[in-house]
């Protein structure tokens, strides 16, 4: 199985074609909103440029979610070759933009697919990259009473707690487990519980691995 991987840290790099430059910014990110306001951020401070082409992936699998926008370049000529860099080097949960800033001199359609594959290429290499972990995000639900109970377990067992709720039923708690402790964590919370709890696998999510 392969490594996933996510930038190791935010950067900018210039990489000049005939008498275009280009930049590549790029970053790691765990939402698509964290992702759209990065890309947001980067055509604000280059607002002057000639094109601000955007790519980015989030997640995995059936679930990984894929963007790309040419952002006034030819159909099919930038956007897609950014994310094909970034999906090349296995990466997830990354963002690049890459700003042009014209210089006189045509480039083509294939020119355009090298300079801004190249240019975000050059982005991942400087930036370096760091190992993910994937992690369960578990729904646990469970009336009043267990409340102490269950929010001690998952304060125990969970890398993060996303959310906690409360309604006229009890409480519903969304927690962060690692696949290693999910048995038993489960386990453990039915026999605590009286199996008075209803414990929900609801996806995952890729956090970087600290000891990397």
């Amino acid at each position: 199985m392969k490594k996933v991987l996510t930038p190791h840290k935010k950067i900018q790099i210039i990489n000049k074609v005939k008498d275009s430059k280009f930049y590549g910014s790029i970053s790691n990110v765990s939402t698509r909103k964290e992702a759209e306001d990065f890309i947001t951020k980067i055509k604000e401070k280059f607002s002057d440029a000639t094109h601000n082409v955007n790519a980015y992936r989030i997640g995995l699998g059936n679930e990984a979610i894929e963007y790309s926008d040419d952002d006034g370049e030819p159909s099919g000529s930038s956007g897609p070759p950014v994310l094909e860099a970034i999906k090349g080097e296995n990466l997830t949960n990354t963002v690049i933009v890459i700003t042009r800033y014209f210089g006189g001199t045509k480039l083509g359609i294939g020119g355009l697919i090298r300079a801004y594959g190249n240019t975000a290429r050059i982005a991942i290499n400087k930036s370096g990259k760091k190992r993910l972990e994937m992690y369960y995000k578990i729904k646990i639900e469970g009336n009043y009473d267990l409340i102490g109970t269950i929010m001690g377990q998952a304060e125990s067992y969970a890398k993060d707690i996303l959310n906690t709720e409360y309604d006229e039923n009890g409480i519903n708690v969304s927690v962060l487990i690692n696949p290693d402790f999910y048995n038993e964590f489960k386990d453990l919370l039915i026999e605590k519980t009286s199996n008075q709890v209803k414990i929900k696998n609801i996806g995952h999510q890729y956090l970087v691995k600290t000891n990397d």
